[in-house]
Parts: structure tokens; C-alpha cells; sequence
């Protein structure tokens, strides 16, 4: 029986990939496969995979459909109890593995893990200890820029990052995968969303360690497709009472993001504005994603949002003392106007206990 199906997806990471695969065949266990899914690099990656790491599944998909397309795909073939979706650019480190997978056995009703993700350049800082999921569905990393060893107990999160994170199998078919429509970036937190509305928890892990070679950015390309992903995510999954009782946290977000694009260029700007042109397109298929949601929904609005935060962490795109002062004014607008029951910012720790690991 296989314990652990590590999937990587790759596209011209040519350059990247053999500290990855290196790393996870050195902390591979005797019952764990590893499947690589390339989408269609034009750079020779899956070519050199093929050449050098014979003692893994490689297989080659005909086009580029997107990360959670190319992730589904692994996961159909997976044969493990757990899946874990690792980055290309990541380097995993000795007892990764375990402590992703024996999280989501120690702890109650826990359906995915993640990583203590720290930053390949600098790994005395955190790159990410699980995401932050703001009461607007901005998403930050968890612990950005804090010394590595300063979050040290395992947490219940609001999302997992997408570098580094394991799902359980049946978990992960019950909720149907990734959202292909996604393509690229938000997948993770769509993702959890989906898993936490199932009745399960998000787990970050500190003894599982990760390092990611990330700096965080945002392309007009990013930005596009982070908008247009996080409201189709927002409209699919929260009940409509909830939607207009946040409609101000919204307009506030919109506000926000906007004035971001226009500070950093025409191209950011016009790429706001084709999220909004993609979502229109996706509307008429909005009922059924709806539906499609609700299938295997368990737990409230209120139990999942409980979790989300009113701070956004602007450092992570700027260090400014202007961007410092601005996430201070943020966090008391958005805490005013939204539901207090929704903002809270606390996320609750896990502790050990007689009777296991207990969340508090």
C-alpha cells in the first residue's frame, strides 16, 4: 500500500527542479511515490527528469491547462492514502514528509497540512506558515518575514500555502480536486475554503520544513488572475446573506486593490480590469459551481469565516513607512465594518494534551 503520493507539477523549470527531486529522494520513504507532471515545458525539464530520474512517474501533458489541472491530473493517478503537492522551486528537509502526513492523523478532524516554509535565500525567515485569509478573501503568507523560529507549535490556518501542503485522497475526491478554472494562483485557498466548508481543518506543521525560493511579486499577470479567482471563489462559496453583509468590506477591497493597480502602472490597471471582464464571461456558470459546492458542505458561514483576519499585511508587497501606516488605517476600516463575529484575528493554537493533540 502506498503511504504518501508526492506530486510536483512543472513548467521550464529545468533550472529549478533537480534540487527538488534530489531533495525528496533523499527523504523519500519505502512506501511514497513521487509523480511529476509537466505542462508542456518548451525549456528540456521534462527531458532532463526523464534522463536523470528514472526511479519517478513523469508524465508529459500535450499543453499547458494550469496548475490545478496539471495537480488533478497527478492526483487521478496518485495511488496513495495522502496527497502532498510540492513546488518545483522548493527544497524539502530531512522529516518533512512524516510530519505532514502523521499531522493528519494526530489531529482531530484535520484534512490538510502544511509546511513551515521558509525563504531558500534566507532561511532564517519564514516564507510561509500556512496563508492568511483576509474577511475580503485577500491572501497573504502566514508569518511572512518572522524569524524562523518563532512559530513553533502547530496551528489550525485559515488556508495552506500551495508550495508545500498534504491532503488526504478521499478528502481531496469528496471536495472534486482543484477548480481548473482557476489556471494559475488562489487554487490553494479555493482549495482549503472547500475543505473547511467540508467539516475539516487546515494544519500548519512547524517541524515540517520547507525551503522556497520566493519573492513575493505581484505581475500584472498575477494580479489578474488572483481577482479574478478570489471573487468567483467568494461568489461560489459564501451564502448570499453573507456576501451583502460584507458588501462593504468589499467595496473597501475594491477600493484598495484599484488604487494599488493604478500605482503601479498601466499594465496593472488594465489587468484589473480584465479580471473583471473574466468573471462577467464566468457568471452563467456561476449556479452550477453553487450547487456543485453545497454537495458536500457541513459547516457555516460563520464556523469558516471565523478564522479569517481584518489586518492585511501590506509589508509583503511594501516596507515603506507609508505602507506600514496604511495597514494600520486598513485594519481598523475593515474591523469597523465588518460583523464582529467575522473578524476575528486570532487564529486558535493546537496543544498537546493526554488525550493527543487538542485545538483550544
Amino acid at each position: 500500500m502506498i503511504r504518501a503520493s508526492i506530486v510536483v507539477v512543472t513548467f521550464n523549470h529545468r533550472q529549478v527542479i533537480p534540487v527538488c527531486l534530489d531533495a525528496i529522494r533523499q527523504t523519500l520513504g519505502p512506501s511514497d511515490e513521487v509523480l511529476v507532471i509537466d505542462n508542456a515545458s518548451t525549456d528540456g525539464t521534462a527531458d532532463l527528469i526523464a534522463q536523470r530520474y528514472s526511479w519517478l512517474t513523469l508524465v508529459r501533458a500535450d499543453a499547458n491547462a494550469g496548475f490545478g489541472a496539471a495537480c488533478n491530473r497527478g492526483a487521478a493517478l496518485a495511488q496513495g492514502e495522502v496527497l502532498v503537492l510540492l513546488n518545483p522551486d522548493t527544497e524539502p528537509q530531512p522529516g518533512w514528509l512524516e510530519s505532514l502526513v502523521e499531522a493528519l492523523d494526530e489531529v482531530p478532524d484535520a484534512g490538510m497540512t502544511t509546511a513551515r516554509i521558509l525563504l531558500a535565500r534566507s532561511p532564517e525567515y519564514i516564507d510561509a506558515f500556512g496563508n492568511e485569509v483576509h474577511i475580503s478573501g485577500l491572501t497573504t503568507c502566514r508569518g511572512w518575514g518572522q524569524a524562523a523560529e518563532s512559530l513553533t507549535e502547530l496551528e489550525e490556518v485559515s488556508a495552506v500555502s500551495g508550495a508545500c501542503f498534504a491532503i488526504r485522497k478521499d478528502v481531496f475526491d469528496a471536495v472534486g480536486g482543484f477548480d481548473e478554472r482557476h489556471f494559475l494562483y488562489f487554487e490553494d485557498t479555493d482549495l482549503s475554503l472547500r475543505v473547511r466548508f467540508a467539516g475539516y481543518r487546515c494544519i500548519a506543521v512547524p517541524q515540517a520544513r520547507v525551503l522556497h525560493d520566493h519573492q513575493p511579486a505581484f505581475s500584472p499577470a498575477k494580479l489578474r488572475y488572483l481577482e479574478r479567482n478570489r471573487w468567483w471563489t467568494l461568489l461560489k462559496l459564501l451564502d448570499v446573506r453573507t456576501l451583502l453583509a460584507l458588501l462593504p468590506v468589499f467595496v473597501m477591497a475594491e477600493i484598495l486593490v484599484w488604487g494599488m493597480a493604478v500605482m503601479s502602472g498601466p499594465r496593472h490597471l488594465a489587468a484589473k480590469g480584465y479580471a473583471w471582464l473574466d468573471l462577467i464571461v464566468w457568471l452563467p456558470s456561476l449556479p452550477r459551481a453553487r450547487a456543485t459546492a453545497r454537495l458536500v458542505r457541513t459547516s457555516a458561514d460563520r464556523d469558516v469565516l471565523r478564522l479569517h483576519y481584518a489586518q492585511l499585511h501590506l509589508s509583503q508587497v511594501s516596507t515603506t513607512r507609508a505602507a506600514r501606516l496604511a495597514e494600520c488605517l486598513i485594519e481598523v476600516l475593515f474591523t469597523a465594518m465588518s460583523p464582529a463575529a467575522l473578524a476575528r484575528n486570532e487564529a486558535p493554537s493546537i496543544q498537546r494534551s493526554q488525550r493527543g493533540l487538542a485545538i483550544r
